[in-house]
């Protein structure tokens, strides 16, 4: 993180702007958001409920276009981009993770992994192969033939990892990935995502209004303050960036805290899977 400048720029977002008409009403959803988020970096956008954070994200996933604004990704402008560009973009360079997993019910748990390389043309042998080892790499190879109900919650979330994985694409989105998950199998989603930003140099994007209350002490130490509507903070295995300036409005600070995880030591075993 210390050369940030020599890293490659993956998004960069110029004076987005979002605005809605409700029953005649002007609602602005992201007002002026201008930032840029590096390859490999962990990014957790977190606010309340209507706070702007899934028009944002949804922008960024090219589900949806700014009212005004430009938007790059890995250097090329999705604004200008039609439908089946827009879908190219997102099979091939966005993996999406949902809170209610999104699991198809009628296939096993590799079929659904496989997915991605299905709607890419990708061969039954080599799809099999890459499915099988997506999940050897969440920890579910075992359980390949079980169909998601047959899973916990943890699991099938893990299985949805997996199946974001398993095209290596470069941007990551998570939508609350642990919203829906007890405090063990979320630190064990999060640890998966943050190998996988850290050994892939997959960039993670993630929402999320549960880190409010776990950062706020950090918040208070960087001069961050909860009268903002949302706040952006970027991870690099050991190092955060508060993005910070006004609401709905966000830009880069050179501000950096060191973040000491309390179980490096377990974390580095858990790593040892996603180094193949």
């Amino acid at each position: 993180m210390d050369n940030t400048s020599q890293r490659e720029t993956l998004i960069e977002l110029r004076h987005i702007h979002k605005i809605y008409y409700l029953g005649g009403e002007e609602v602005r959803a992201n007002d002026d958001i201008s930032l840029k988020i590096d390859r490999g970096e962990f990014v957790a956008i977190v606010g309340k409920s209507g706070s702007g954070k899934s028009t944002l994200m949804n922008i960024i996933g090219a589900l949806d276009v700014p009212t005004d604004g430009e938007y790059l990704l890995g250097g090329e402008d999705v604004g200008i981009m039609d439908d089946k560009q827009l879908a190219r973009i997102r099979n091939k360079m966005i993996g999406f993770i949902f809170q209610q997993y999104n699991l198809l019910p009628k296939l096993n748990i590799l079929e659904n992994v496989e997915l991605p390389l299905l709607y890419a043309g990708v061969g039954n042998a080599e799809r099999r192969e890459r499915a099988m080892a997506s999940l050897e790499k969440v920890g579910l190879s075992e359980k390949w033939k079980n169909m998601p109900n047959q899973l916990s919650g943890g699991q099938q979330q893990r299985v949805a990892i997996g199946r974001a994985l398993i095209t290596r694409p470069k941007l990551i989105l998570a939508d609350e990935p642990t919203g829906n998950l007890d405090s063990k199998n979320s630190q064990d989603v999060m640890d998966l995502l943050t190998q996988a930003s850290r050994h892939y140099q997959q960039t993670i994007l993630m929402i999320t209004h549960s880190l409010l209350y776990q950062f706020y002490t950090f918040m208070q130490n960087m001069s961050c303050t909860n009268k903002y509507n949302f706040f952006i903070f970027v991870s690099d295995c050991c190092y955060i960036i508060c993005h910070y300036t006004s609401p709905l409005s966000y830009s880069y600070t050179d501000k950096k805290v060191k973040y000491q995880k309390e179980n490096n030591n377990s974390q580095e075993s858990k790593e040892s899977s996603f180094q193949n």
